[in-house]
């Protein structure tokens, strides 16, 4: 498998499990919210057991998806506002079915901040070579921002080559 084919197999793998995630919300939300982590585990594990990607690359996927859940779950605690902000671009560029599921996920997720809060606070950065979900990043070395309109694998800044970023967000 060349390089380009194991990029698009974990991003369709990202997306995969995001939409797992929303499911498994979605089905439980009339009984209890299971935690974040029992949702992004069974999805985890659905994705190795269909063999759509190995256990380390499902380890990989869900640490990034649950980076991506906790940032956007707190920001949506900590402003107020809505996702449109959050991603900080046109929202109309987003693939619906990634934007519902994302917001769907995120919003939900509002029940467990406290501990996310934290979490996220450990979970910040972003660097390349990781998968990470529609949204802007800025370089934390010369500040060039980069937009993600699709689930992708974080490429070097195109301006330096550095290899650390943060998610970039809206300034009131």
């Amino acid at each position: 498998m060349n390089e380009q084919e194991l990029e698009q197999k974990l991003v369709d793998a990202y997306d995969k499990m995001m939409g797992r995630i929303n499911g498994v919300i979605a089905s439980a939300e009339q009984h209890a919210l299971p935690t974040l982590q029992n949702n992004i585990n069974k999805a985890k594990q659905q994705a190795i057991e269909l063999k759509e990607v190995s256990k380390d690359e499902a380890d990989k996927i869900a640490s990034y998806l649950q980076r991506d859940i906790h940032l956007a779950a707190e920001y949506l605690e900590q402003s107020g506002e809505n996702f449109s902000t959050w991603f900080n671009f046109d929202i109309e560029l987003i693939e619906a079915r990634l934007l519902e599921a994302f917001s769907n996920v995120a919003d939900k997720t509002r029940l467990e901040l406290a501990q996310l809060a934290e979490q996220a606070k450990q979970a910040q950065q972003y660097h390349t070579g990781e998968i990470t979900a529609i949204g802007t990043l800025t370089c934390t070395a010369c500040d060039t921002v980069m937009h993600f309109k699709k689930t992708s694998r974080i490429p070097p800044c195109p301006k330096c080559h550095k290899t650390e970023f943060i998610r970039t967000r809206h300034k009131s």
